[in-house]
């Protein structure tokens, strides 16, 4: 096995009852870094010729070159250096090496640069991610339920035929509609939430679970019940296509809705 030209380890404490996979931890320490951090990686990547973009599976621009719970290999080519970025757990300790390999004469120069850095901000970052541990699939609920907010659902409300359901806010008291896919099976109507409990419309029929539903235009009347049960993704092949493609597409925390209608 050939010895990298630079190789460093930081190595910290894991939190008690941390259940985070290695590459849950790897997208932590980059991806749920600050927006101005996160241009400051991708320049300072940039000025090594590391020039990865983003693309679905990748960690910020970083190809998975392996991956598995406890160990992550991160890759990004370049013409002067080759450099890896591994996460390994144990059930106490999270370490995160770095190894470069120049592979032209200009590598050593600009990693020596670039070196007092990284020995800054992966330790940083990796304390950082230790201390404010986020479930997997925060940064997505974030970004997806947004969109829905601002943009999606005030669109999609507006819609005749579209499916409404009117919970009761849990601290405001008032009506509360929100467009959903389902399907509705004799005096049932399924659905899956793509964010489980964490969704608001969740949360408030855990509070009172009465409803109503808009079907086709017109309004009913019923009591809903979460299902977790339920085999969310086999239940997901049985609602509307569409709307489970969007929903397998973006959710993390699949649950399954019944409403039983009066």
């Amino acid at each position: 096995m050939t010895v990298p030209d630079y190789t460093s380890t930081v190595d910290i404490e894991r939190p008690a009852g941390d259940r985070r996979t290695a590459e849950q931890w790897a997208r932590a320490v980059w991806e749920e870094a600050s927006s101005p951090m996160r241009l400051f990686l991708r320049t300072g990547w940039w000025c090594l010729g590391l020039r990865g973009r983003p693309a679905p599976g990748r960690v910020l621009g970083w190809t998975v070159a392996e991956s598995a719970p406890h160990r992550i290999v991160l890759e990004n080519p370049s013409r002067i250096m080759t450099s890896r970025n591994v996460v390994r757990l144990d059930e106490k300790r999270v370490r995160w090496t770095t190894d470069v390999d120049f592979d032209r004469a200009p590598a050593r120069f600009l990693w020596s640069l670039a070196a007092p850095i990284h020995h800054r901000v992966i330790p940083a970052r990796l304390r950082r991610a230790a201390k404010n541990p986020r479930r997997p699939g925060d940064r997505q609920h974030r970004l997806v339920t947004g969109f829905q907010r601002r943009l999606g659902n005030p669109l999609l409300a507006r819609l005749p035929g579209q499916t409404l359901l009117e919970t009761t806010g849990r601290t405001s008291g008032l009506p509360r509609r929100t467009p959903i896919g389902g399907r509705r099976t004799g005096g049932e109507f399924w659905l899956v939430s793509e964010f489980g409990v964490r969704s608001h419309y969740v949360r408030n029929i855990q509070a009172d679970p009465r409803v109503r539903l808009r079907l086709r235009g017109r309004w009913h009347h019923g009591v809903a019940h979460p299902v977790p049960e339920d085999d969310a993704r086999a239940r997901l092949k049985s609602l509307p296509r569409m709307n489970s493609t969007v929903v397998r597409a973006f959710g993390t925390d699949l649950l399954t809705i019944r409403i039983d209608l009066d």
